[in-house]
């Protein structure tokens, strides 16, 4: 496998294992509690996590007494999650160097498939929800969020085409997941269901979530990084400031995303 950093779509997709995304992550905990719940996890169910990331899905998909495969681009993000299940004492989960859109599993390999905020960020979206269905059984689950065009990552992306003129990749592409009609062409002929539900990301002011989730870290951090003029990079941090405004209270970011049950035939 090449290596990912070789390539610019790729490369934008290990935006999560830069800067402090690890102390970011427990602010993901509400949302992989919610998705394993809505998946039906039974003991010995065969679990793949696709964008495992830090390992949280897959170490809760581990806990519910699943069998469990994590799979990331990023290296240095698997070493992570190797740490999390060592420290939890769970040995027998398999980590593996993967791509959403090329999954290194065979057909029909796993009872529930997770993405936990992960695949969403596959630049061909149709190529990475049919590999969601080609590594899962008849009649197993695919579960997984996504974060909403209508909240504060929509606000924030519109904020991001305002002040920059050109960008690595397409920033709405993987918002197109948080939207059911979207879903629903990529999972034809599945049953499926929906929820919209929210996180609660806590910082002190909008300028502290600012600089965590899109200066140091985050999906915008790319963006941001290529900007050298001084002037613009505070006019777009004054704006993105703005609109978070509007989602902030009581120490919080509000952050709507759409949770995804199907099931295949």
């Amino acid at each position: 496998m090449n290596d990912p950093s070789h390539s610019d779509d790729r490369s934008t997709r290990h935006v999560w294992s830069a800067g402090r995304y690890p102390a970011m992550a427990p602010n993901m905990l509400p949302a992989i509690a919610r998705l394993i719940n809505v998946a039906g996890i039974d003991p010995g169910n065969r679990v793949l996590d696709v964008g495992c990331g830090t390992g949280n899905a897959a170490l809760t998909a581990r806990r519910a007494g699943a069998e469990v495969v994590g799979v990331d681009l990023a290296h240095g993000m698997l070493e992570l999650a190797r740490d999390n299940a060592s420290l939890a004492g769970y040995d027998d989960i398999g980590w593996l160097t993967g791509d959403a859109e090329t999954l290194p599993v065979p057909d029909g390999a796993f009872d529930v498939v997770l993405s936990n905020f992960g695949h969403v960020f596959a630049p061909d979206s149709t190529q990475a929800g049919a590999e969601l269905c080609r590594v899962t059984r008849s009649g197993g689950r695919v579960c997984f969020t996504a974060w909403s065009p209508n909240g504060v990552v929509g606000d924030l992306t519109e904020v991001l085409t305002d002040h920059v003129a050109e960008s690595p990749s397409d920033p709405w592409s993987h918002l197109q997941w948080g939207d059911p009609e979207f879903v629903r062409e990529q999972f034809d002929g599945t049953d499926l269901s929906f929820q919209r539900r929210l996180l609660e990301f806590r910082y002190a002011t909008p300028h502290h979530f600012w600089r965590e989730f899109a200066e140091e870290s985050g999906p915008l951090s790319p963006v941001l990084r290529q900007m050298d003029d001084d002037e613009a990079r505070a006019a777009l941090r004054r704006d993105a400031v703005a609109a978070l405004e509007e989602w902030f209270g009581d120490n919080a970011i509000r952050v709507e995303y759409l949770q995804v049950r199907a099931v295949l035939e």
